[in-house]
């Protein structure tokens, strides 16, 4: 390796570790020498003499994670991070040696005396945007590349001290498919609406399709105020694959799976607001979620899947917490609700905080949340959405003597073996 190589990236560790090791991860995949210590150093452990040599003779770039926490400790001679930067600041035939990257919502006005002046990349609001900046700074800078990239998946296990990528121990995988059991009948009315708040007396979901409703209720369990005059029952196995399906001599039914697809969604949702839970739109999409009262901070047991227990609820510092999910069903290869998992977050009065702020706390909050992390989480939702541990059932009224009944446990799959997931400390909850 030629001399003056390496990007030397100073961070404060652990809690800006995800983000240096992603950096890192993109950058050797683009063919740059990084060098990332993510271990806390103190400047009398017995390898900084190590890191002090590659500051000094082979790093022809030093970049500074600036956040908050970085900030709170750059004033403490005895931490890592305080001496790499003094050593930095010794290398003067580099020019433009030092770049501070922010990755939180720091005040520039705070940066070191060191800092001052210097040209910042701001990769809080979009990590993409501050990397393709870096980037363009690293070209107009002819910061050297390697022939051949490093693996950043090699990296990242190590980072992390994930001794290996699976075990050959066997492993049930749980998917965020939950299947449920369609009703045999779908029913297209034509009821005589006379008044808006007529609708409201409706008990069972329904969804609306020109001048008819679609549901999987009867005509006899319209209430008595509703007159309906007309209606068709149809089959659901007979009218899945079809296109258009003759009604009357005034419509056809277009499409009938999306229509069956749409009142599930309809009647999850209604059941989901029900139950009580809130509804936020997140990134186009509507989620729903417990909101943190005292209510809903009781940990969920998951001792029916052989896990622990989770909590669907917490706090940060300042904020408040909430696990929300988003979902879409779909009928093939079987009936099933497809959920998502998402983070709402709340101020300590229970007030949804603004869609930036959500994104800036979302990327900060669940950065250290793993496969398994999220997917606990999202069995416990839905062990508490059925209100039943034993059963492990949603069950939706549809009609009369009717349910919708969707699983609370989701499909699995048993393989022959696992993969490790690296520790760490559990967030502190409410």
């Amino acid at each position: 390796m030629n001399e003056k190589e390496t990007i030397f990236i100073s961070h404060k560790s652990p809690s800006d570790n995800y983000f240096a090791a992603w950096l890192t991860s993109k950058l050797k995949l683009l063919g740059y020498d990084v060098w990332l210590e993510v271990d806390e150093l103190k400047s009398g452990d017995p390898f900084w003499p190590e890191i002090e040599a590659v500051i000094r003779n082979r790093a022809v770039k030093f970049l500074i994670l600036i956040s908050n926490n970085y900030l709170d400790n750059i004033n403490d001679a005895s931490s890592g991070i305080f001496k790499e930067l003094s050593t930095a600041d010794r290398i003067k035939t580099i020019k433009n040696f030092k770049t501070p990257i922010k990755i939180d919502d720091v005040n520039e006005d705070n940066f070191p005396l060191q800092l001052m002046g210097l040209n910042s990349i701001d990769f809080f609001n979009n990590w993409q945007s501050g990397l393709d900046k870096l980037l363009d700074s690293f070209g107009k800078e002819k910061i050297p590349k390697k022939d051949h990239a490093d693996s950043p998946l090699n990296f990242w296990l190590e980072a992390f001290k994930i001794k290996d990528c699976h075990t050959n121990e066997p492993e049930k995988i749980y998917t965020n498919w939950f299947p449920f059991t369609l009703p045999d009948k779908l029913y297209i009315h034509k009821p005589i609406i006379k008044s808006s708040l007529d609708k409201t007396d409706i008990i069972y979901p329904f969804i609306e399709y020109s001048d008819r409703h679609i549901s999987f209720f009867p005509s006899s369990a319209y209430p008595e105020s509703i007159v309906v005059p007309t209606s068709a029952e149809l089959s659901i196995p007979d009218i899945l694959d079809q296109q258009l399906v003759p009604i009357d001599d005034f419509l056809s039914l277009s499409e009938p799976r999306k229509k069956i697809i749409e009142l599930v969604n309809s009647a999850f949702a209604e059941y989901l607001f029900q139950s009580g839970l809130k509804k936020y739109e997140q990134s186009n999409r509507l989620v729903f979620y417990f909101q943190n009262t005292e209510a809903h901070r009781k940990r969920i047991s998951l001792k029916t899947v052989g896990k622990t227990n989770v909590a669907v609820t917490g706090k940060t510092k300042e904020n408040r917490w909430s696990f929300a999910i988003s979902f879409f069903s779909i009928l093939h290869p079987y009936p099933c609700l497809r959920v998502n998992s998402h983070i709402v977050f709340e101020s300590q009065e229970n007030i949804v905080l603004d869609a930036d702020e959500q994104h800036q706390l979302r990327r900060k909050f669940g950065f250290d949340w793993y496969n398994r992390d999220w997917l606990d989480t999202l069995l416990g939702m839905m062990l508490k959405i059925s209100d039943s541990v034993n059963d492990c059932k949603i069950r939706i009224p549809i009609g009369p003597k009717l349910e919708l009944v969707i699983d609370a446990i989701p499909a699995s799959i048993d393989t022959n073996f696992g993969y490790f997931e690296p520790e760490k400390e559990e967030k502190e909850n409410a």
